[in-house]
């Protein structure tokens, strides 16, 4: 992988970064038999020389909000202050910021010392980012911290844990050069407006000197070898299926059923499944929905739906577990590559959250569920 070259005016950084996106094989949920095939062809393009438009997901944490207001003050926060309504969460000061999250909990986050430092830690980037940040700049970016302090050189690699994943980047490396001139890095993912509404981040924005290192993107340079057999016998699966999966998935059906969510139902308890096993998907719903939150009558509508459209919801799950087998070989592939970021996540193995393949009718997310969402959800928070 190879990040994208930064362009520099007067040590100012440009950056334009993507929205929100699915899993690969979670789009047949929201799009039917056509979003299963938009799904398989994305994947097949990777070895087509679309592997281009796949870069690295970053696994950053905190997630920030930084900008400036109407007036052009600056503010930084997080995702809570920045929609407090009982308090003022838009710290305008690092002494603020501090405070913010020590009074939390009702100020028992003052008793608790991890808590302490990391308020401290908050505070300490405050300034860095307001000198950062283009006095004409009006509105906030919303992205996850990669670190606060520039990271520790291990074996020649800049070293830093952010979250689940740790990364090492080779000091040597343009990235690594990038990273250490920085004293805290950022990769930011959207605009947000005062009103909260989210946008694509606007081209053209200028960071101002080297202290915060705005994250570019972290493109594959090598193509997917991927077996045509596997595309091939899911895809005739699914035209075989389709007008089943566009039936059990029917919105106009669902919405008079009271269950116009059932995109949402089936990804938490595909989500639910990472914690025992994806193996066997769908054939255990039914136990999964009965130890859920939803309501007795809802249960029973689900049930009686998937009943009279057996055949549909059987195929959604041959479809989801045929995209997630090939989706996971890529991403073995890209994550042995050679390349300037290396993952791992410490006790599951080599690898990290995964990649991002920008596509003109929805980008699509490539995680490895089985480690990194096993992983980010073992995790107490």
């Amino acid at each position: 992988m190879r990040y994208s070259e930064i362009k520099l005016v007067e040590s100012k950084q440009r950056i334009n970064e993507g929205a929100r996106i699915d899993h690969a094989e979670d789009i047949v949920f929201w799009e039917g038999s056509r979003g299963a095939i938009r799904a398989l062809e994305a994947l097949k393009s990777l070895e087509q020389g679309k592997h281009t438009s796949v870069t690295l997901k970053w696994d950053g944490s905190p997630a920030i909000m930084f900008g400036r207001n109407d007036e052009g003050q600056f503010i930084l926060t997080d995702k809570s202050g920045f929609g407090a309504k009982g308090y003022d969460g838009k710290s305008t000061s690092g002494d603020d910021l501090e405070q913010m999250f020590l009074n939390r909990s009702g100020g028992k986050n003052k008793e608790n010392p991890s808590y302490v430092e990391f308020a401290g830690k908050m505070k300490s980037i405050f300034d860095l980012y307001e000198r950062a940040t283009p006095k004409d700049f009006r509105g906030y970016l919303k992205g996850d911290l990669l670190y606060f302090y520039t990271p520790q050189v291990v074996k020649k690699n800049y070293v830093f844990k952010p979250n689940i994943v740790e990364y090492a980047v080779d000091v040597e490396s343009p990235l690594g050069q990038r990273i250490g001139l920085s004293t805290t890095g950022v990769v930011v993912h959207r605009f947000v407006d005062a009103e909260g509404v989210e946008t694509a981040v606007p081209p053209g924005i200028e960071f101002q000197g080297d202290e915060v290192f705005v994250v570019p993107s972290v493109t594959v340079q090598k193509a997917a070898q991927i077996d045509d057999e596997d595309i091939n016998q899911l895809k005739a699966s699914v035209s075989k299926n389709a007008a089943a999966i566009d039936k059990v998935l029917n919105t106009v059906d669902l919405q008079a059923l009271k269950i116009s969510d059932f995109a949402k139902i089936l990804y938490a308890y595909t989500n639910g499944k990472v914690d025992t096993g994806l193996d066997s998907l769908g054939t255990d719903f039914f136990d999964w929905m009965s130890n859920s939150k939803l309501s007795a009558n809802k249960q029973k509508n689900i049930a009686a739906h998937i009943q009279a459209n057996q055949a549909g919801f059987d195929a959604v799950w041959q479809v989801v577990s045929g995209v997630m087998k090939i989706k996971d070989k890529i991403i073995g592939q890209f994550d042995s590559h050679d390349a300037e970021v290396k993952s791992n996540i410490p006790g599951h193995g080599d690898g990290g959250e995964g990649y991002v393949l920008a596509h003109p009718d929805g980008d699509v997310k490539l995680v490895p569920r089985q480690t990194f969402t096993r992983a980010n959800r073992a995790v107490q928070r």
